[in-house]
């Protein structure tokens, strides 16, 4: 049926998508295993305690949905590795809206524990968890994926980091294409903007910062962003600058003449 043909070719973008952008998530940190500070403002409050479901509400495009947390769990057969995927799922509103995003968010969870199965040191043991925010938009459901994978006897955990966005209008996924009407055009504004907003993000006084690799205008460098009413947040992974994940938002106005037709709707709250 043309539907199902129409929905198994969104899965498909959505699985090209985030095996894209996983490769450029992965990242080293300091410290003990811990869940990222909020940024933005999720629209959930549901705690990140495994196995807990946590009902919450949302809307967009005019549909009310329900936000419930789910983790699934499972260790190697050595038992040597332990991992439980936690994210926000949505129900109720836009039946397809709600079955895109959903297998959205397990796949890109999914994707950020297959290197780790794949990699993980056979010494010791291991632990992966992943820790979800959900944002609604008048036009889109966003989520972001914060994994941490920590390994005993290793001195340093390993963070992971992706992010969804779904367009609530058409369940299709927005990408960084999507968004700009001229994709390159839209990476040269927004390292320019990030040279001039990260300094004051991550509390240095040199603005504009110099060119570094990690704010090249290139994809993997701006793949993890959320819309807000305030503009474009994005993420960037620990130590593609400094230690620490900082977060900016370009506003609206320094993005408006790339976007491309119909994206100034993810402006709306």
């Amino acid at each position: 049926m043309p539907v199902m043909a129409s929905r198994r070719n969104t899965i498909q973008q959505l699985s090209a998508i985030l095996a894209a952008g996983l490769a450029s998530t992965l990242v080293a940190c300091d410290g003990p295993s811990r869940e990222p500070a909020p940024t933005g403002t999720p629209t959930t409050s549901a705690t990140a305690t495994t196995g807990a479901s946590t009902p919450s509400t949302g809307m967009s495009n005019g549909q009310t949905y329900t936000v419930t947390r789910k983790t699934s769990g499972d260790a190697t057969p050595d038992g040597k590795g332990r991992w439980a995927l936690t994210v926000d799922t949505i129900s109720g509103g836009d039946a397809q809206v709600a079955d895109v995003f959903n297998q959205a968010v397990q796949a890109s969870a999914a994707q950020q524990l297959d290197p780790v199965k794949r990699d993980a040191d056979p010494e010791g043991t291991w632990t992966f968890d992943t820790y979800p925010q959900i944002f609604f938009g008048g036009a889109s459901v966003s989520e972001l994926i914060s994994g941490l994978y920590s390994h005993v006897p290793s001195a340093h955990p390993v963070g992971y980091l992706s992010t969804v966005v779904i367009d609530s209008r058409s369940a299709t996924p927005i990408t960084l294409k999507d968004l700009f009407t001229d994709e390159q055009a839209g990476l040269n504004r927004l390292s320019e903007q990030t040279k001039l907003l990260l300094p004051a993000a991550m509390g240095t006084d040199t603005t504009p910062m110099p060119d570094e690799p990690g704010n090249q205008p290139i994809e993997a460098n701006f793949a993890n962003w959320i819309p807000t009413p305030s503009g474009l947040e994005i993420h960037f992974a620990d130590y593609q600058f400094v230690h620490g994940s900082p977060v900016i938002t370009v506003p609206w106005s320094a993005l408006d003449d790339l976007l491309a037709p119909g994206m100034t709707a993810l402006r709306q709250p």
